[in-house]
């Protein structure tokens, strides 16, 4: 099987797109709701109720949810090579 840069370009692609957009729609959440509790990062990081704020809280969470299993299907993908039947 031979291995094409799309397949990798458009994964990584969509991850950056849905942190981005998650950034965004923390900032959207920041302005339409009066009154938000901050954020807290991790449970441990307090975040402070701005629009910055949100866009961290929105970016990081996502990213980290959605990045560490793609590291680890990257990684297992590197190591094994062929399928043993």
């Amino acid at each position: 099987m031979t291995r094409t840069r799309r397949g990798p370009r458009f994964v990584l692609g969509l991850y950056a797109g849905l942190v981005a957009l998650s950034a965004l729609l923390g900032v959207l959440f920041s302005v339409v709701v009066s009154g938000a509790e901050a954020p807290k990062l991790l449970f441990l990081v307090p975040l402070p109720p701005t629009a910055v704020g949100f866009a961290v809280y929105g970016a990081v969470s996502i990213g980290l949810v959605l990045g560490l299993p793609l590291v680890g299907v990257v990684y297992v993908s590197r190591r094994v090579e062929t399928v043993e039947r």
